[in-house]
């Protein structure tokens, strides 16, 4: 049996996540868990604090209700203050350990011995993880940048594409989120910590283009990494959460045609010249082939005149999902 106890499924959004989550959580010692934001939204509004039992309670709920119903009803956390309760018998005032207390509880529930989640941005917060969590192991996606700013530019379109339930408000916060320099900084900054750990035990790199190309031996190779047995049916997973094709309901399978998608249109050159521009350092680093330019297009005069509007547009839209603002710049632009 693994010694591990967790895992955290990490990297840039829009680099495969969710598709790893959905690969481990085939295998039957591991739960996935929904997105549950805790660290950045929850967490760092709470760090430093000794919460009270009425705290405890709430902290916990509302994690029950994310888990539950999904990070966009989070309004109901009413209806889970019994269960927390229930669970929370003893005094618990550090979040850090009610969190714990929550993935225990939940992974329990269903069966399985370790918790996995799938929160992209908990990247920013690998110290806490490693240190809080001692027998935890990270997996850190990694995805061609081209690809990332694709998926980004068209993540508007997940309710149209099957996610129905998204709230109309979360498709407009997309739309405007989406501007080819925030998303190639925020991707150089992911890879930025990513680079950090490139030689930590407890921290395995998979880039997303491999796991596509040869699926079964990456997956072994994360099996070894987190030493639990390799099961075919974690190849088996739903062809689902694309920005630019509908669900398939009845397909499961790692879907290849995901690699490289850039290449066949949907960015403009001024979109991938200003991007390569940017990310040229991570890009080589990671090996990454750039696309060669003769001259810069001249459509990247509009993204340099726009950036400033979209990232105070997306500044005001996104107020009420940003826990601490400060600690979100610090860590999401990587300033020292």
């Amino acid at each position: 049996m693994s010694n591990i106890k967790q895992i955290f499924v990490i990297g840039s959004s829009r680099s495969g996540t969710t598709m790893m989550g959905r690969i481990l959580g085939n295998h039957h010692d591991v739960f996935t868990f929904k997105e549950l934001h805790f660290f950045g939204t929850i967490w760092t509004n709470s760090s430093n604090k000794n919460l009270n039992k009425q705290q405890q309670i709430q902290l916990l709920a509302r994690l029950l209700c994310i888990q539950e119903q999904g990070i966009f009803n989070q309004k109901n956390t009413a209806d889970f203050i019994q269960k927390a309760s229930e669970i929370l018998i003893e005094n618990v005032n550090n979040p850090l350990a009610i969190y714990e207390l929550f993935l225990t509880t939940i992974t329990a529930e269903n069966k399985a011995t370790i918790s996995c989640e799938q929160t992209p941005k908990n990247l920013y917060y690998l110290d806490e993880i490693l240190n809080f969590f001692p027998d935890a192991k990270v997996i850190n996606m990694v995805r061609d940048q081209r690809d990332v700013l694709l998926s980004q530019k068209n993540k508007w379109k997940r309710k149209f594409l099957g996610a129905s339930k998204i709230p109309l408000s979360e498709v407009i916060r997309s739309y405007v989120n989406y501007h080819p320099i925030t998303t190639a900084k925020v991707w150089c900054s992911s890879l930025a910590y990513t680079t950090k750990y490139m030689y930590n035990d407890r921290v395995k790199i998979v880039k997303f283009e491999g796991l596509l190309s040869n699926s079964e031996q990456t997956i072994k190779e994360i099996c070894h990494f987190l030493d639990i047995e390799f099961q075919t049916t974690m190849t088996k997973v739903p062809v689902i959460g694309s920005s630019t094709e509908s669900d398939s309901k009845t397909k499961f399978d790692i879907d290849n045609t995901k690699k490289q998608k850039w290449k066949s249109g949907g960015l403009t050159l001024a979109e991938i010249y200003l991007s390569q521009r940017i990310a040229a350092k991570m890009m080589d680093l990671f090996k990454y082939e750039k696309k060669q330019f003769v001259f810069p297009p001249t459509l990247i005069v509009f993204y340099l005149f726009t950036f400033p509007f979209k990232l105070l547009l997306a500044f005001f839209l996104n107020i009420n999902r940003i826990g601490n603002f400060a600690e979100m710049i610090k860590k999401r632009f990587a300033l020292k």
